[in-house]
C-alpha cells in the first residue's frame, strides 16, 4: 500500500495558529512507513522521506540521492543543487565566510541595528514582529556581510517575492520557478563583482572573486550564482527560525523569565526551538538509482524530499518529541541545518543572529505577549508570517 501524504490538510491546525509542534502532521506516516507520496493535484508528484533513520541515510548518501533537482527555468543555485566532488569546493568557499572570528565581527556591527530596531518595536507598544524585525534583520546581516549596505531594502523586497513564487514551484514539482524574478537581481549584482574584481576587499564577495575552484578561475556567471546562494539560503530560514522561537516566548511567560534570569541558556533554548519548529522542512532529492527505503522500492530519477521537519519529530529518535525542552542532552544531533555535505555552512551566523535578538529582546522588556491571531506558513518551509506581539518595556 502507498501512503499518501498533503501537508495543506495535515498541517492546517498550524496554519491557523496553533503554538504547537507539527508531530501530529508527521506520526500517523512515521508509525506506518519511512516514507511517503506526496501529490500536488496537477500530476506532480515526489517521494518524501519521514524517520529520523531513514532522512539520516537519505542525507549521508550522495551516490543514492542527488541533490542536483533543477527546476524547470530555473538557473542552478550552487552549492545547493550540485552533488560531491563537485559540491567541495564551493561548500569550502562558503566555509571561510563563517569562520568563528568573522561571524563574531558581524555580530559586532549587528547588535546595535537589532537593539535600534528592537527599541522601535517597544516603544510602538504592539507591532507584526514577523513583519517589522524577523525577516528585516536577517537580510540587514546578510547585505552587511557581503558589503551591499545601501541595496539590504531592495534585496529584502526580492528575497521575500522570490520566497513567495519559490514555495509555489517546490509544490509543484516540473511546473518551474521564478526565473525572470531571479534574472532581475543578476545586473545589479554583476556590477558588483565587476567591481569587486577591480578593488578587491576582505568581504566574501571579493573572496568569491578571487578565488579558484579547482585551479580555475571563478566566472562573473558563477560569482553571482553564489552571491544569490548566500541571500537566498540566509534570508528566510533565519527570519523563521528568529519568529518561531519568538512566538514560543511570547506564549510562555515562564520561559520567558526564566531566560531573563538565565541568559546564558538562550543558546539551549535556540537549539530546542530549531528542532521543534524547524524552518525549512524539507530539502529536494533525486532518487539515482532504485532504492528501497521501508516499505516501498523507489525508483531511479524519481523526485524526493527529505523531511527534517519530521525527523527532528520522530518519536523513535527523540524522547517526548512534541515538548519543548532546553534540559534535553540530545537536542543538537536535530538536522535543522541538514546533515552531511549539505549541511549548512551559515548555521553560526543564524544561531548568532537568533541569540541576539533574544538576548535583546529579553533584556529591554518586563514582559511580552501575543496580541492577536497569528499566521504561519508550514510547508515547505515553517515560519510566522504575521506575529502580533504587546511590549512591556522593562522599568
Amino acid at each position: 500500500m502507498t501512503l499518501k501524504w498533503a501537508p495543506e490538510t495535515a498541517m492546517s491546525d498550524l496554519a491557523h495558529g496553533r503554538v504547537d509542534s507539527a508531530l501530529p502532521a508527521y506520526e500517523p506516516i512515521i508509525e506506518q512507513d519511512a516514507v511517503a507520496l506526496y501529490e500536488d493535484g496537477e500530476g506532480g508528484s515526489l517521494w518524501g522521506i519521514f524517520t529520523y533513520e531513514e532522512v539520516e541515510k537519505a542525507a549521508l548518501d550522495p551516490e543514492t540521492f542527488s541533490s542536483v533537482t533543477v527546476p524547470e527555468g530555473m538557473p542552478r543555485i550552487l552549492p545547493l543543487m550540485a552533488d560531491p566532488p563537485e559540491h567541495a569546493a564551493y561548500k569550502r568557499l562558503f566555509n571561510s565566510f563563517f569562520r568563528p572570528q568573522r561571524v563574531a565581527d558581524v555580530e559586532a556591527k549587528m547588535r546595535p541595528i537589532a537593539v535600534e530596531m528592537l527599541e522601535s518595536l517597544i516603544d510602538s507598544g504592539t507591532a507584526d514582529f514577523g513583519a517589522e524585525f524577523a525577516y528585516a534583520f536577517p537580510t540587514r546581516t546578510l547585505v552587511e556581510l557581503i558589503e551591499l549596505e545601501q541595496e539590504w531594502q531592495f534585496y529584502d523586497n526580492w528575497s521575500s517575492e522570490m520566497e513567495v513564487q519559490t514555495r509555489s514551484g517546490m509544490r509543484k514539482p516540473g511546473k518551474g520557478l521564478p526565473v525572470e524574478l531571479f534574472e532581475s537581481a543578476v545586473p545589479g549584482l554583476a556590477k558588483l563583482v565587476k567591481e569587486r574584481r577591480e578593488n578587491p576587499g576582505d568581504d566574501p564577495i571579493s573572496r568569491i572573486v578571487t578565488a579558484g575552484l579547482d585551479g580555475e578561475p571563478i566566472s562573473d556567471e558563477q560569482a553571482v550564482g553564489l552571491i544569490i546562494a548566500l541571500i537566498l539560503a540566509g534570508r528566510s530560514t533565519t527570519a523563521s527560525g528568529i519568529a518561531n522561537l519568538v512566538l514560543r516566548l511570547a506564549a510562555d511567560t515562564e520561559l520567558q523569565q526564566y531566560l531573563r534570569e538565565h541568559p546564558e541558556r538562550i543558546p539551549d533554548a535556540i537549539e530546542e526551538g530549531l528542532r521543534i519548529d524547524t524552518p525549512q522542512q524539507i530539502q529536494p532529492r533525486r532518487s539515482k538509482r532504485e532504492v528501497q527505503i521501508g516499505k516501498q522500492t523507489i525508483p531511479a530519477e524519481c523526485p524526493m524530499f527529505v523531511s527534517y521537519g519530521s525527523a527532528n519529530l520522530d518519536p523513535n529518535a527523540w524522547t517526548d518529541p512534541d515538548k519543548f525542552d532546553i534540559d534535553r542532552e540530545d537536542k543538537r544531533r536535530h538536522m535543522a541545518f541538514g546533515k552531511g555535505a549539505h549541511t549548512c555552512p551559515g548555521a553560526p551566523l543564524g544561531r548568532m543572529q537568533m541569540r541576539v535578538t533574544v538576548e535583546e529582546l529579553l533584556a529591554r522588556t518586563e514582559s511580552f505577549e501575543l496580541a492577536g491571531e497569528i499566521e504561519r506558513k508550514t510547508w515547505p518551509r515553517l515560519s510566522v508570517e504575521k506575529l502580533p506581539i504587546t511590549f512591556h518595556r522593562k522599568a
